[in-house]
């Protein structure tokens, strides 16, 4: 028995707002995208970064006000730019767990001690550090390019699309390809390939876009237990079916709006990272990050209340704004 429903008509409700709004053209100049690197070095800081990066919820680093991605994201800037040995797939896989896990505790401490590293599950993301590298050293000459090229730029390719391959490495394997879609994006925004079946592209969906996706009723809980289960924020087993549910409406808003479904992603993933989490613009005309991320990717006239707040389910009903995420132990995002 199905236990979620896409609200198709919310869908498009929803996607005829998006339409309406462009990123600021600094968000096509973010240091992810721009900063100085050879292409192997940058295939790799894209590679290594989205491969541990998951439920990164501890993550902050106080001093430069950067928490989760952000932070990860520039400490993997950083080891790019002082051409690290750690993104060299031969050192990196002759490194024991212990050792990367020590260093890995350096990276991300604010204040350069240990004790204080931010990061948690450091054993489990050493080992998928490692294997990555394993693989890229003996099966792609130690040259992340080497796998790109084989793919000619394709997602799916005869066994060796670029979804094809990264599914060989265990941080990749999801079978909804939210890790995988978000490094082939990073490749893409920073120029580095242009995939030529982007037909194919299955939309990112992480934490919080399943909440926006929930709150704005775009996809419907049909079934009270699990209702509860999300509204009081209780461990579930899979959510694979919410999941696949609020795919499907990402779609439906695409095609909607225009806008591809890769740009969703930063998108709505911005929206429910800050002005759709504890805080809710909504009701509160504050959010939970500063400065805003969705107002620093987005073109606003104001930042005081949601965009979707006339259409959104969640503005007007109480019970649509306790929709948390599904809470599940993961590495897939």
């Amino acid at each position: 028995m199905n236990q979620v429903r896409i609200n198709k008509k919310q869908c498009k409700n929803i996607g005829n707002i998006v339409k309406n709004y462009k990123f600021r053209p600094s968000f096509y100049e973010r240091e992810l995208i721009t900063f100085k690197a050879d292409e192997e070095t940058k295939a790799r800081t894209y590679l290594y970064a989205v491969a541990v990066c998951h439920q990164t919820h501890t993550l902050i680093n106080k001093k430069l006000n950067l928490k989760g991605w952000d932070y990860l994201s520039r400490v993997f800037i950083t080891l790019a730019k002082d051409k690290s040995d750690l993104l060299n797939p031969e050192n990196l896989s002759s490194l024991s767990n212990n050792e990367l896990s020590n260093r890995l505790k350096l990276l991300f401490s604010d204040d350069g001690n240990p004790e204080n590293c931010t990061l948690d599950r450091l054993s489990e993301r050493a080992d998928f550090l490692i294997q990555t590298a394993e693989i890229i050293k003996e099966e792609y000459s130690n040259r992340i390019t080497n796998l790109l090229r084989l793919t000619d730029n394709f997602l799916f390719y005869k066994g060796k699309g670029l979804y094809e391959l990264l599914e060989k490495f265990p941080v990749y394997s999801d079978k909804l390809r939210k890790k995988s879609t978000v490094f082939i994006k990073l490749l893409e925004d920073s120029g580095l390939i242009k995939v030529k079946d982007p037909e194919n592209f299955v939309p990112v969906m992480d934490y919080h876009m399943q909440r926006v996706m929930l709150r704005t009723s775009c996809v419907e809980i049909t079934d009270s237990s699990l209702q509860k289960k999300l509204k009081s924020k209780e461990k579930m087993e899979s959510d694979e079916e919410i999941r696949r549910a609020c795919i499907e409406a990402i779609k439906i808003i695409s095609k909607t709006s225009g806008f591809k479904v890769t740009k969703l992603d930063d998108f709505f993933w911005s929206l429910g990272r800050s002005c759709c989490r504890e805080k809710i613009l909504c009701r509160k005309r504050e959010c939970d990050k500063n400065p805003c991320t969705f107002e620093t990717f987005i073109s606003l006239t104001s930042h005081d209340k949601c965009i979707f707040k006339k259409v959104c389910k969640g503005s007007v009903d109480e019970e649509y704004r306790k929709y948390w995420q599904p809470i599940v132990e993961t590495y897939y995002y």
